[in-house]
């Protein structure tokens, strides 16, 4: 059977992918900045650009796959606590930013359904196509060459949110932000093979950090602290994927 464009050139479609996300969502930011349509307005106009990018990307995998379980939508089942356990640090990480910060109690309701709208569609959206379109796109790769690619790739598109500090120390610590929770996420697709459990942690982590009080001060010190836990869980997932991966290959 003659191999399709997209089965020769898995890693130029990847690459589409997120560069066509990436540049829907700065044009609907751009538009909306010259429109000068304020704070939430550009918010709700990134939500757009996102809620197009879903439904693009959930009519691919529909087309692909109808149960959609190649790109990783698999029922949450009841198992072992370890099952359970392993996403626990999910749940570290996402509260870590409200519970240093505090929650900012002046935010009214517009403003927090526009919040939790957008991260919804962001959660979804960016899950879908880096860990449930791109993960698909490059099983022939192999698992170690996907979460390489992933992990730079999902990070250097998420750096453009680093270059707004305004010190160098900053600006290195949110890019080793990025790439850290890319590797992350990656690493729990090949070891958890469930996108379901990733896109509940995207939207939530997401949404408490906009809810958050913005601490300037101390925000070095913030992202330091994710970095570290980040780079904790990293460890612990390489750990798990390796004697996963070896008893895979011990067993073949």
């Amino acid at each position: 059977m003659k191999n399709t464009a997209v089965q020769r050139h898995p890693l130029v479609y990847s690459l589409v992918w997120g560069v066509v996300l990436t540049l829907m969502v700065s044009i609907a930011a751009a538009v909306a900045t010259i429109q000068e349509f304020g704070d939430m307005g550009i918010r709700n106009a990134q939500a757009c650009a996102f809620l197009v990018m879903g439904i693009i990307v959930t009519i691919y995998m529909k087309r692909k796959d109808s149960s959609l379980v190649s790109f990783g939508f698999r029922k949450l089942e009841a198992g072992p606590s370890r099952a359970v356990l392993f996403y626990i640090p999910l749940l570290i990480i996402a509260v870590a930013q409200p519970l240093m910060n505090g929650i900012n109690v002046e935010l009214g309701a517009p403003e927090i359904i526009s919040i939790v709208i957008m991260t919804l569609l962001v959660g979804y959206t960016e899950e879908a196509i880096f860990r449930g379109v791109i993960w698909n796109l490059l099983k022939s790769k192999g698992p170690v060459f996907y979460i390489v690619f992933s992990s730079i790739f999902f990070g250097v598109l998420h750096m453009a949110n680093a270059f707004g500090g305004n010190d160098i120390l900053h600006t290195i610590l949110q890019v080793i932000n990025a790439l850290l929770l890319g590797c992350v996420l990656a690493l729990l697709m090949e070891t958890g093979r469930n996108i379901v459990p990733l896109i509940a942690f995207h939207f939530i982590y997401d949404a408490l950090a906009m809810v958050s009080n913005e601490n300037l001060e101390h925000e070095v010190l913030i992202v330091s602290i994710l970095n570290i836990l980040y780079l904790l869980y990293g460890i612990y997932l390489l750990v798990v994927f390796s004697r996963k991966h070896r008893n895979h290959s011990l067993t073949l």
